[in-house]
């Protein structure tokens, strides 16, 4: 049977999925923590992780570019987030909450507006409400402040790369290496999640292969 080698979409067949879709968000973590983030519906997902030292911290990731699905499966590259906003409910269990110094933090990876590589910290308390462990957060990103209290250094949302939720234990003291008193393990779910705005879809690649050897 003939083959092709894709690197990219050619007019296959698509569909479309809403931006911030939970089948899609990825963890990252140093090692020996652990994490896994399992899709427990349409709308949500849920992030169970293991710390065992002072300075360890799981990222919960968007990606702008869809680098780990085939080039005809993958979702449409679109780094901008202009008049895009994202809602969701937050549950916590044992992370350090909300409201608390080294709480959950959104990382904003990109550039600002003279193309210059730009990094910005979004207090997700600032934009919550509810309690520190069970909130609804919208998260503006035309209107998104970074910085620990509002009002803060507006962000570029028109070209982001990636973004991340930082998750941490209490006792959190970045970059030290000593052990927590004990292994801990906590968890977050994020549901409800729902992106709205001017560039809420995302085009996502719909084919399937023939059956063969």
């Amino acid at each position: 049977m003939a083959f092709w080698l894709a690197r990219e979409r050619r007019a296959q067949e698509s569909t479309f999925i809403q931006r911030f879709d939970p089948r899609f968000w990825t963890v990252n973590f140093p090692r020996p923590a652990m994490a896994s983030v399992v899709t427990t519906g349409p709308d949500s997902l849920r992030v169970d992780i293991e710390l065992h030292h002072e300075g360890e911290l799981v990222g919960l990731i968007w990606e702008s570019a869809d680098t780990l699905d085939h080039p005809l499966l993958a979702y449409q590259t679109d780094r901008d987030y202009s008049r895009t906003t994202l809602r969701f409910r937050w549950q916590s269990d044992g992370v350090i909450a909300l409201d608390q110094p080294n709480g959950p933090t959104l990382t904003i990876e990109g550039r600002d507006a003279a193309g210059q590589p730009r990094t910005w910290y979004i207090r997700l308390w600032n934009y919550a409400q509810g309690t520190p462990t069970d909130a609804q957060i919208t998260l503006p990103f035309s209107a998104l402040e970074s910085g620990y209290g509002l009002p803060g250094e507006p962000i570029h949302p028109g070209d982001i790369d990636r973004m991340f939720i930082s998750l941490v234990a209490p006792g959190f003291s970045g970059g030290s290496a000593a052990p927590l008193p004990t292994r801990f393990g906590g968890s977050v779910t994020l549901s409800e999640i729902v992106a709205d705005g001017a560039r809420a879809m995302l085009e996502l690649g719909d084919v399937l292969v023939p059956p063969h050897g």
